[in-house]
C-alpha cells in the first residue's frame, strides 16, 4: 500500500527488510551461531502465525455468539409472542365453554332444555367448582341418574344430528381429562345411533337380525378389559389374511366400538353419580347449624333459620335418592356384569337390608376389589365356586391434628383422609356353618401405603380381596371395632388410629 517515498511513516528503507545487526552480533558473541539464528527467527514466525490463527478463530467465535444471541433473542421473542397469542386463545376458549355452559343452565331452568344441556350439567355439577356456588343454585340444578346414552332413545334423526355438533363443540372448548373422555364416548355412542336411524330410513334392511343378535349375545356379559381384549383379537383376525367372514366380524367390530363407548360412559357417569352425592353430603355439612357460637358471631335470626332448615331437607332428599339409585346400580352390576357372584335369593335380600340403612354423610360406598391370582379350591369338584355378595362402607373426614391445626381452618378444611371401613359380607348357604369365615392382612405388592385385606370363608364361597390404606387399627369396641358372624353375615368394622403431630 505504501512505497519508500510516499507513506505516513516518512521511512526511505520502508520496503527494505529489517535487520536487528546489534541482536545479531550480541547472538554471535553469545555463541549463537547463524544458523541456530535462523532457526529461532523461523520459530518465532511460526509462533505468531499460530498466534495470529488464534485471534482469527476467537473473532469468528464471537461473531459466531453474537449471531446466535441474537437469533435466540429473535426465537425467545417470537415465543413470547405466541405464548401471549396462546394464552389469548385460550381465555377466548374457556369463555365460550363457559358461556355455553350458562346457556345450558338457563335453559334448564326455563324448561327449554336440549339433550345436551342435560349432560353438560351433569358434569358441572359433579366436576367442576362454579364461581358464586351456593345452596339456593345447587337445589335449583341436579345431575340426572340415568346413563346419559339412554337420552338417545326419544330423539329423531334431526335431534341427534343437532346434538351431535352439539357435543363436537363441548369436545372443542372441553379441557378437563374426564369431560373429554365423556364427550367422546358420547360421540361415538351419538353417531351410531344416527347411522342406525339413517339405515331405518332407507329400504335397505342392513345387517340381519339374526347376526344382530347374536353379535350382541357375544358382547353382552364382557366388562371393559374383557372388550379391550377381544377387539384386540377382531382387529388380528382382519389383518391376518385368513379366510373368514370380513362382513359378519367388521359389524361385530362396530358393536363393540360402540358397546366400549357405553361401558367407559356407565363408569364416568357412577363417577358423576358419585362426585355429586360427595358435594351434596359436604353442602349438607356446611348447613348444619354450629355447635357452638364463635365470640362476635350473631345467631340466626328465625327466617335464615327457616330457610336453611328447607335447604337441608331437600339435600337430604337429593342425597337419599342419588345412594338408592347407586346402590340399585351396584346391586345390578354385581348380579349381571359378574355371573359369578352368588345368584342366591338369601344373599339379595341381605345385600338390600344392608344397603337400605341410612349412611353417614361421612361415609360412601367401597366396592372396589382387589384383583387375586387364579386359586383352586379342593372342594370345586363338588360346589359350584362363587363370589360373596358384599356391602362395603368407607368413612373419611377432616384429620384435626396439631399440623392442620396450625395450617387450615373450618372455612379452609384440610383434604379428607380415611378414618375406617366397614365391611359387611353375606354367606347365607356356607356349607359349615360351625366355622366361622376370617380374614388376613397381606402385604400389598404395588404399594407401601396400602395392604390387602382378604376374606376367607369355606364352601362355596371363593376367597374376595380388597385394598385398604395401610394405617394401625382402633381395637376398642367404643371406638366402632366389630368383628362378627351371625345368620351368614360377616361385620368387620373398624377406625383408624389417630395420627399426632410432632415438630
Amino acid at each position: 500500500m505504501y512505497s519508500n517515498i510516499d507513506n505516513p511513516f516518512n521511512d526511505a528503507a520502508l520496503s527494505k527488510q529489517f535487520v536487528w545487526k546489534k541482536k545479531i552480533e550480541q547472538d554471535l558473541k553469545q555463541g549463537i551461531s547463524k544458523k541456530e539464528q535462523e532457526r529461532i527467527k523461523r520459530e518465532r514466525q511460526v509462533e505468531n502465525m499460530r498466534e495470529l490463527e488464534k485471534l482469527n478463530k476467537r473473532r469468528e467465535e464471537r461473531e459466531l455468539e453474537q449471531k446466535f444471541r441474537e437469533q435466540e433473542m429473535a426465537r425467545l421473542q417470537r415465543e413470547a409472542e405466541q405464548a401471549q397469542l396462546g394464552n389469548w386463545e385460550d381465555r377466548e376458549e374457556r369463555f365460550h365453554l363457559k358461556q355455553a355452559k350458562k346457556r345450558a343452565e338457563l335453559r334448564i331452568k326455563n324448561g327449554r332444555a336440549k339433550p345436551v344441556d342435560i349432560m353438560a350439567m351433569n358434569l358441572r355439577l359433579a366436576n367442576e367448582e362454579t364461581e358464586g356456588d351456593d345452596s339456593e343454585t345447587n337445589l335449583d340444578l341436579e345431575v340426572d341418574v340415568d346413563e346419559p346414552w339412554k337420552i338417545l332413545d326419544d330423539l329423531s334423526l334431526d335431534e341427534v344430528n343437532e346434538l351431535y355438533h352439539d357435543i363436537q363443540m363441548y369436545l372443542s372448548l372441553e379441557k378437563n381429562d374426564l369431560n373429554v373422555e365423556f364427550w367422546k364416548s358420547m360421540l361415538i355412542v351419538c353417531d351410531a345411533r344416527r347411522a342406525e336411524l339413517e339405515q331405518a330410513s332407507r329400504t335397505s334392511n342392513g345387517v340381519p337380525e339374526t347376526i344382530s343378535e347374536e353379535i350382541t349375545a357375544m358382547l353382552r356379559d364382557k366388562d371393559y378389559d374383557e372388550l379391550l381384549a377381544l377387539q384386540s383379537k377382531i382387529q388380528s383376525k382382519l389383518s391376518s389374511g385368513e379366510p373368514v367372514d370380513v362382513e359378519y366380524w367388521e359389524q361385530a367390530l362396530k358393536q363393540l366400538v360402540i358397546k366400549l363407548a357405553k361401558t367407559k360412559l356407565s363408569k364416568l357417569h357412577e363417577k358423576i353419580l358419585l362426585a355429586r352425592l360427595e358435594k351434596l353430603r359436604r353442602l349438607q355439612g356446611q348447613t348444619q347449624p354450629r355447635q357452638q357460637q364463635l365470640p362476635g358471631e350473631e345467631s340466626l335470626q328465625p327466617q335464615e333459620e327457616g330457610t336453611a332448615s328447607e335447604a337441608r331437607r331437600l339435600l337430604k332428599e337429593r342425597q337419599q335418592q342419588l345412594q338408592a339409585r347407586l346402590i340399585e346400580q351396584a346391586s345390578a352390576r354385581n348380579a349381571s356384569i359378574d355371573p359369578s357372584v352368588d345368584d342366591s335369593k338369601e344373599s339379595l335380600q341381605m345385600y338390600r337390608h344392608e344397603a337400605s340403612k341410612e349412611m353417614d354423610m361421612n361415609e360412601a360406598i367401597f366396592a372396589v376389589e382387589a384383583q387375586l391370582s387364579k386359586t383352586t379350591y379342593s372342594w370345586e369338584d363338588k360346589y359350584r365356586p362363587r363370589k360373596p355378595r358384599y356391602f362395603n362402607r368407607v368413612h373419611t373426614g377432616y384429620d384435626w391434628n396439631k399440623y392442620n391445626q396450625t395450617h387450615y381452618d373450618h372455612d379452609n378444611p384440610p383434604p379428607k383422609v380415611v378414618q375406617g371401613y366397614k365391611f359387611n359380607l353375606f354367606y347365607p348357604d356356607l356349607i359349615d356353618k360351625s366355622v366361622a369365615p376370617t380374614y388376613r392382612i397381606e402385604k400389598d405388592p404395588e404399594n407401601d401405603e396400602t395392604v390387602i385385606i382378604r376374606f376367607i370363608a369355606g364352601p362355596p364361597y371363593e376367597d374376595v380381596a380388597f385394598r385398604i390404606v395401610n394405617r394401625p387399627w382402633e381395637y376398642s369396641r367404643k371406638r366402632g371395632f366389630r368383628n362378627s358372624f351371625d345368620r351368614g353375615v360377616l361385620q368387620l368394622h373398624f377406625r383408624f388410629k389417630r395420627q399426632f403431630y410432632r415438630r
